[in-house]
């Protein structure tokens, strides 16, 4: 008895070793291989007519819709997000990739490639190469790292006076350092965003308490002490070798790319890379977090803002990847 061309293709698709789902423009299963079944620990007759949404944990459901709706942008034809099975401790990349039938988009496919063995072998061979330059000057390593550790809790110390700044940092180096994973991987540089981020803002001890904690509008005095922070910042932390570099992105984390920003008014390249990440994402958890004076914005509407100032606030291209990873539903 013949094969029908729907049979070859199902059978084609269920032996491919990456896992696949396919979704129709509503957003609901038609399609899910063997290989997807063991990946996302579902089964495919109970997937199937369900949304795709509701195969993913509720805390989730927000960042999905987000992702779903950016593919169907007609502009959209592919994005990559990276996730880690904590159960299985493996590692995925995940491809969605849009569908469609001349100009109408009608589904999606959802690729699930097992990148465990790769990301392996790249974090060993980061870890080799770091490796050898920490046994070169290890006595001095671990005297930074006090250092590195007490300005860490400095800047947690310092944020959790005030209710409306605790968890600042954190959550900008979480931010920052997922932007610097997707260009990089694994990477030295990842490293260098993580620290710059952490400490952006060290210079903040050094800025009057109550000027720092006024509810209300600041006199032009008081606007020109809180922009001596970076100043201080780059003070406290360039006398350490392997703060060098954090040192100068807590400089001119508030320059601007048009070079209107403070304290140097740097410009474009100019400014330092990890400086141009940090402003992206300090802007966003600023804009995004509540003050006394007024309520925190809505996530989508900081990401147009966001979006309205690259070039002017914001370096665009780090600005255009932190829009794909927040509407994608990697950050935010």
């Amino acid at each position: 008895m013949a094969t029908n061309n729907h049979e070859i293709f199902k059978a084609v698709l269920e032996q491919i070793p990456e896992g696949m789902i396919i979704v129709d423009d509503n957003d609901t299963i038609i399609f899910v291989n063997r290989a997807a079944e063991e990946i996302r620990r579902i089964q495919a007759d109970q997937a199937i007519g369900r949304s795709v949404v509701l195969c993913h944990p509720e805390k989730s459901f927000k960042k999905v819709q987000r992702a779903l709706q950016f593919l169907k942008k007609d502009e959209t034809k592919t994005f990559t997000r990276m996730i880690r099975d904590t159960v299985k401790n493996r590692y995925y990349e995940n491809t969605y990739t849009a569908v469609r039938d001349t100009n109408n988009y009608i589904g999606a496919v959802v690729i699930s490639r097992d990148i465990t063995e790769r990301r392996k072998i790249e974090e060993e061979k980061t870890a080799y190469l770091q490796n050898l330059e920490e046994k070169v000057a290890e006595l001095t390593g671990k005297l930074q790292d006090l250092f590195i550790s007490s300005m860490t809790s400095l800047v947690n110390a310092l944020e959790a006076k005030d209710p409306y700044t605790k968890g600042h940092s954190l959550r900008v180096c979480d931010m920052a350092m997922k932007m610097a994973e997707h260009r990089y991987g694994v990477s030295q540089k990842v490293k260098e965003v993580e620290l710059s981020s952490k400490l952006h803002d060290i210079g903040k001890v050094g800025i009057r308490e109550i000027v720092l904690n006024k509810p209300e509008k600041l006199t032009d005095e008081e606007f020109n002490h809180i922009k001596e922070h970076p100043i201080i910042g780059e003070k406290i932390l360039m006398p350490i070798e392997k703060l060098k570099s954090p040192a100068k992105a807590a400089r001119h984390h508030h320059e601007r790319f048009d070079g209107t920003g403070y304290p140097d008014g740097l410009k474009g390249e100019e400014i330092p890379e990890s400086s141009r990440v940090i402003s992206i994402v300090d802007t966003y958890d600023a804009m995004t977090s509540a003050r006394p004076y007024r309520p925190p914005m809505k996530a989508e509407k900081a990401a147009e803002e966001i979006k309205k100032n690259l070039g002017i606030q914001f370096d665009p291209q780090w600005g255009e990847m932190f829009l794909d990873l927040f509407y994608s539903g990697s950050i935010g």
